[in-house]
């Protein structure tokens, strides 16, 4: 098959793109001036400079400072190649190890970390972030092949900040290389070069938790052009759908109508002196899930959209309040039930569902036919 165009940004190396770089950048959702490094096993070096045991780097005005075992400073960045293993830590920081370039920079007076590691060795970080709860080496291989597809259809997302992509779950979760799982390592290595494709191009290949026995079409969860792949699809048979193995497959939520009423005025939705009396869901997606709400105040009927509605509780009360937008609302005297199935967004495959199918003997060929259909596989 043609080495498609999207594969040319990785291909600048003679290795291939399977081998070379992409740039991460670390803890983009905390804020810190200063990080602790570490050193695991030796073979860490700030320019030509061994770093040894502890040490600690801190954003001051414009400039960069090492300190501890290694000084340097002030700079403006500060680039560390680690072989054998560097673990960074700090207050309100999980601790994580990393290998290969770190660079250190400021932006807006903040520690900036961008970490260049292999294709593969990332794509094995995220399998284990992204799929730590699943078990069947099948549903590692489709993990490991639509977060593969996923990293090269979207390693422009932050390139006008200087890195391709995030740590986070907006790109996908990385948490390093300190605790990669063998059966994540497997997949990444059994599945190695494999792209999902459809029409000769990398696929969007969004993922989720527990679709709740049925995916969702992309266009009634997100203002995207359709695309045929990303429909509603059935999760097995009715009422015992592959991802029913999953924990905390339903969930229920009260939502006190003083509660929603804080909520929706932190969000937006209504006005600070509108007070929420009531709940319903007026539009339905194709999977069931609910698609438009409505929220009564005492004087109108506020609409929000239910993706709005799950982000928009979940950043303010957690996401565990409302796991997904698969609920029906049960309405008490000063409360609504939500009475739901699911985690997440719904669209693509249902990670879940993948081990659900692969414990039934389904190979991780099958699962990604299930849930993106349409499409087929591609090697580099």
């Amino acid at each position: 098959m043609k080495f498609f165009a999207l594969l040319l940004l990785l291909a600048a190396a003679p290795a291939g793109a399977r081998d070379r770089p992409v740039d991460i950048r670390l803890f983009s959702l905390h804020r810190i001036s200063s990080v602790n490094l570490e050193a695991d096993n030796g073979g860490v070096f700030c320019g030509d400079r061994l770093l040894k045991g502890h040490a600690r780097i801190t954003a001051k005005g414009a400039s960069l400072f090492l300190d501890g075992a290694l000084k340097a400073g002030p700079a403006k960045t500060l680039k560390i190649y680690s072989h054998g293993g560097l673990w960074l830590s700090g207050p309100g920081l999980p601790r994580r190890r990393y290998t290969g370039d770190l660079v250190f920079s400021i932006a807006k007076n903040r520690l900036k970390i961008i970490n260049s590691v292999p294709l593969e060795a990332y794509i094995a970080g995220v399998v284990t972030g992204e799929a730590g709860d699943l078990s069947h080496p099948e549903a590692y291989k489709a993990q490991a092949v639509a977060a593969r597809t996923y990293i090269v259809k979207h390693l422009k997302n932050h390139l006008g900040e200087g890195y391709n992509l995030c740590d986070s779950t907006h790109c996908q979760l990385y948490s390093g290389l300190g605790a990669i799982s063998p059966k994540a390592r497997d997949a990444s290595a059994a599945t190695r070069g494999e792209f999902l494709l459809y029409k000769g191009q990398p696929a969007s290949t969004f993922y989720h938790s527990i679709c709740g026995g049925r995916t969702e079409d992309m266009t009634y969860v997100w203002p995207y052009e359709h695309k045929p792949y990303l429909i509603s699809v059935r999760d097995g048979l009715p009422g015992k759908p592959y991802c029913s193995i999953a924990p905390r497959f339903g969930w229920k939520t009260k939502l006190y109508y003083t509660g929603l009423t804080r909520l929706a005025r932190q969000a937006g939705w209504i006005l600070p002196d509108e007070q929420a009396g009531g709940l319903r869901i007026s539009a339905w997606g194709p999977s069931g899930r609910a698609h438009q709400l409505e929220i009564y105040t005492q004087r109108r009927r506020v609409k929000v959209s239910a993706t709005d509605f799950y982000h928009g509780i979940g950043r303010r009360a957690g996401w565990q309040a409302v796991r997904s937008s698969f609920f029906k609302i049960l309405s008490g005297k000063d409360y609504v039930m939500l009475d739901g199935v699911g985690n997440g967004h719904g669209v693509g495959m249902c990670q879940w569902g993948a081990e659900g199918m692969a414990r039934k003997g389904f190979k991780y060929r099958d699962i990604l036919r299930h849930y993106y259909p349409g499409t087929e596989l591609g090697y580099d």
